[in-house]
């Protein structure tokens, strides 16, 4: 079951992550928009697998408890899908009405999805017209249809309505360039990058519009294994080393300060092929352009997620991609009011909130201030 990638109303939105699970309540006020409420709880162990949720029941009890535990009441929800089986690309396809292309929109899919069109879900976006009057540009989504039908799967048995699937990308832009609380995004280009436990997603933003996506398989994860071979211990112990490898001494300083650090020898390798990666990502971004150009000119990095807020990162992260590097604040940034919410949960969840947010804004916003691809 998918309502569609792009359509209906919402009430909250949940983020399930491979370490944590997000749930996030946004309301209208005379202000604006405020939070009304939010919760975060760990992830059952090793229940995705390859962006699908392989223990529904674990991961709808977590859910269930979750939510009453913080109040929320909700009796919809919107989820996403990410990861490196989650197409998302804009081609171009032979004029067409909706109608017609619903009808073969798989077919004109494959052309471009090198997975089993049977065992996909696919949806689209008609962005208007291209170039080639005979052409149109169309936004194209397409993910495995167990990766969204194991999220139904949880929202149901967690006693929830599922009304949208989105995009983890879309939700991302919603949250940190739509709602931004100043217009900087949407006249510039940025890239966000939102590094979670199992994967790095590199989103490029072109003046407010979706331009690029592409999935990293390295993330924090990946840094704690290494600590974990080193040491020879529990994933859970090796997790603790990586938190006290930036306790006393963050990221950018660590080979200045602290260069016997045993478990900053073994992370450092996979945070420079992170970053080169990233810089990969970009520079094929740019060379879809005119040397120079503007809209080549990647202003910012931004970036979320729980890996995120590792001390120092950004700072090493601008010093190796000579761009500068923020972390991101939602509610620092964006135009929602922490409402009723403490500053302390703020402080400590901002970073990894903004595709939970995106997710809670899917249609509280008027269909005029979406992206096109997002709409």
């Amino acid at each position: 079951m998918l309502s569609s990638f792009f359509g209906q109303q919402t009430t909250i939105g949940i983020d399930i992550g491979s370490s944590c699970i997000k749930a996030m309540e946004i309301e209208p006020t005379s202000s604006g928009w405020a939070l009304a409420n939010a919760a975060v709880a760990p992830t059952p162990r090793e229940a995705l697998k390859d962006g699908s949720i392989v223990n529904i029941a674990d991961v709808a009890h977590t859910i269930r408890t979750m939510l009453r535990d913080a109040g929320i009441k909700a009796t919809g929800a919107v989820c996403a899908i990410s990861g490196s089986q989650v197409i998302v690309r804009q081609v171009q396809f032979p004029k067409m009405p909706e109608a017609a292309l619903r009808k073969s929109i798989k077919y004109e899919a494959g052309k471009y999805i090198s997975s089993s069109m049977e065992d996909s879900t696919v949806e689209f976006e008609i962005l208007g017209d291209a170039e080639d009057p005979a052409q149109m540009n169309v936004m194209l989504v397409a993910a495995p249809s167990e990766m969204i039908d194991s999220r139904v799967a949880v929202l149901e048995s967690a006693g929830l309505e599922p009304l949208v699937i989105d995009v983890e990308s879309f939700a991302l832009i919603r949250s940190l360039v739509e709602f931004n609380a100043t217009d900087e995004y949407l006249n510039s280009t940025v890239a966000l990058i939102d590094i979670g436990a199992s994967h790095t997603d590199v989103d490029i933003v072109c003046k407010g519009e979706f331009a690029l996506t592409r999935n990293i398989p390295i993330a924090g994860d990946s840094f704690t294994n290494a600590i974990k071979s080193l040491t020879g211990g529990t994933f859970e112990e090796a997790e603790q080393a990586k938190l006290a490898m930036t306790a006393n001494c963050p990221v950018d300083q660590i080979n200045t300060a602290d260069p016997d650090n045993k478990s900053w020898r073994v992370v450092q390798p996979l945070m420079d092929e992170l970053i080169r990666e990233i810089r990969r990502s970009i520079h094929f971004y740019q060379s879809q352009f005119p040397e120079n150009s503007p809209e080549a000119q990647v202003s910012k990095v931004v970036l979320t997620g729980g890996t995120a807020r590792m001390p120092g990162l950004d700072a090493y992260m601008s010093a190796k991609l000579s761009t500068p590097a923020e972390v991101a604040g939602v509610f620092r940034q964006t135009a929602i009011g922490t409402g009723r919410v403490s500053q302390e949960f703020i402080d400590q969840y901002g970073a990894v909130l903004a595709v939970c947010a995106g997710l809670a804004l899917k249609e509280l916003i008027p269909e005029t201030t979406t992206l096109k691809a997002a709409a």
